[in-house]
């Protein structure tokens, strides 16, 4: 398990190199994002809000 760090948070993730790879790691409860690198990150939805604003964009739902 790893964490994005954005300010003081930590929010729990998964860091993935492709897209696919990230998909097929993800439950119903979690997302793909990508952060401003081209890297992916499996994160639990309600996590979302909290780092959208750093530059994280929704791949998945």
């Amino acid at each position: 398990m790893a964490f994005i760090i954005v300010d003081d948070m930590q929010v729990p993730a998964k860091k993935f190199e492709t897209m696919h790879e990230a998909k097929s790691e993800a439950v119903d409860h979690e997302m793909v994002v990508e952060d401003d690198e081209g890297n992916y990150w499996v994160i639990d939805e309600e996590n979302f809000p909290k780092i959208e604003a750093y530059g994280y964009r929704r791949m998945t739902n």
